[in-house]
């Protein structure tokens, strides 16, 4: 068993080879575009940057300060020119540069037989920090966000499930620019650098044909939960009445791509709590109580719409109005995937209810993705800038930084604990800061 110091030391000297290993990753994918008469060195660009992203809410005009100090270059960028040769990389540029930085990492990983077999992937979009200054100019990119505040926005595709979590891509969000258009380009760089994704998972908000077809274009399946119209509504009423629990059906997309819709019982919701007197009691339809009527005499065809009988009609259309209510809707969770390893041939609704649960229960790691977003916060430079070509690069190179939080966390694991390293992480975002800032170069400097 390894001490607690042993396990500190092997962190370290582990983090250091890793960083060693990885630091030609960037320097040999990152790149700038200046002329052949620069003086200082390309690679103190990417270790200024990297140390200012070791170091949390830290911005370039402080961080210029700080890294000169501790590096051991003659000259070092200026905030400004770090700042302009940064922000002079086109979008394509800088997902090129994280594109190949992450294959790379890839390659290293499945050394190590990670990010093997069956990938599962999860696609979402975080925002920066909340921006407060004036839009005029950026309003297409200065987006509006829930609490009426405004902020530059990414989407990201980020391998989850029981592999090692590695950001994929990254792209900027902007006015007009569909959910089914952002899962179109991240599956197609997806794809490139895996050719085994298997599954990728996302919130209610790419509930869209547009993503389920691009999805199914690429090759990939989906589950995502979906949002409930009048129709979901209506058979969530229905299979409330019925006493039904689970409910599969299948179709066929415009493209021809099969679609299962799962309703199964929403987690806490008590759909059957009541006993069968409170069944007795549900509303009947307006048919099942005019046949009641005219079985006990009444008149049926001969009411004059004066009769009293008006009243009860009119109960009977407000019962009707009632299918689709809230409190049946909310009984039931709905989900969409074309994945073939839901079956809709159960033969019980136990069977099918407990296919359809194991099913669904893989949604659960798309959580990987939003735990994911919050560290790669530790890692994103700080700025007031608007630029956002500068903003991007700060998102992609903070992605980087994570990618290689997660690889060394790897090696440190497998280190450590041989071939049992378990999915959670051994060295924490923390951890890494902390030791990773004494190894943001290498000696002697390029």
């Amino acid at each position: 068993m390894t001490s607690k110091r042993g396990e500190q030391k092997l962190l370290a000297e582990k983090t250091k080879e890793v960083w060693q290993q990885a630091k030609p990753f960037v320097t040999d994918t990152f790149y700038l575009n200046r002329g052949e008469n620069a003086q200082i060195h390309e690679n103190a660009f990417w270790e200024q940057h990297t140390y200012m992203g070791m170091r949390e809410d830290m911005y370039a005009q402080s961080g210029q300060h700080s890294f000169y100090i501790d590096s051991s270059r003659e000259r070092t960028p200026s905030a400004s020119n770090h700042r302009y040769q940064l922000q002079k990389h086109s979008v394509k540029e800088v997902r090129s540069m994280l594109r190949e930085t992450t294959r790379a990492l890839i390659a290293r990983a499945r050394h190590n037989s990670e990010l093997v077999g069956s990938l599962w992937a999860a696609i979402d979009i975080t925002k920066g920090n909340p921006f407060t200054g004036n839009r005029d100019g950026y309003e297409d990119v200065i987006l509006g966000y829930k609490g009426g505040n405004y902020h530059y926005q990414w989407a990201t595709i980020q391998i989850v499930g029981h592999d090692i979590p590695l950001v994929l891509d990254a792209l900027p969000i902007k006015r007009g620019l569909s959910r089914a258009e952002i899962v179109d380009d991240l599956l197609e760089t997806a794809t490139g650098l895996v050719d085994d994704l298997d599954l990728v998972m996302m919130d209610r908000e790419f509930d869209s044909d547009g993503v389920k077809d691009a999805c199914a274009q690429h090759g990939v399946h989906y589950l995502n939960p979906s949002r409930k119209h009048a129709s979901e509504r209506g058979t969530c009423s229905d299979l409330r009445k019925q006493g039904k629990r689970v409910h599969v059906e299948e179709q066929n997309s415009l493209f021809g791509h099969s679609r299962k819709r799962v309703y199964l019982p929403a987690r806490n919701a008590q759909l059957f709590g009541g006993d069968s007197a409170a069944d007795e009691n549900e509303p009947k339809t307006r048919q099942e109580l005019l046949d009641d009527f005219a079985d006990i005499g009444g008149d049926v065809d001969g009411m004059r719409a004066s009769s009293p009988f008006d009243d009860l009609v009119d109960d009977i259309r407000k019962d009707e109005s009632l299918r689709g209510s809230d409190e049946d809707v909310e009984a039931y969770a709905l989900f969409e995937t074309n994945h073939p390893a839901l079956s809709t041939n159960e033969d019980s609704e136990e069977a099918q209810l407990a296919a359809a649960r194991g099913f669904i229960a893989r949604y659960a790691n798309r959580w990987g993705i939003e735990n994911g977003y919050k560290k790669l916060k530790k890692f994103r430079v700080r700025t007031t800038s608007k630029n956002p070509q500068y903003r991007f690069f700060n998102f992609a190179f903070a992605c980087v930084l994570y990618n290689v939080w997660r690889l060394v966390d790897l090696l440190v694991k497998l280190a450590i604990d041989g071939g049992n390293a378990e999915y959670a992480p051994r060295v924490d975002a923390n951890q890494f800061l902390t030791v990773a800032k004494k190894y943001y170069g290498l000696d002697p400097p390029d």
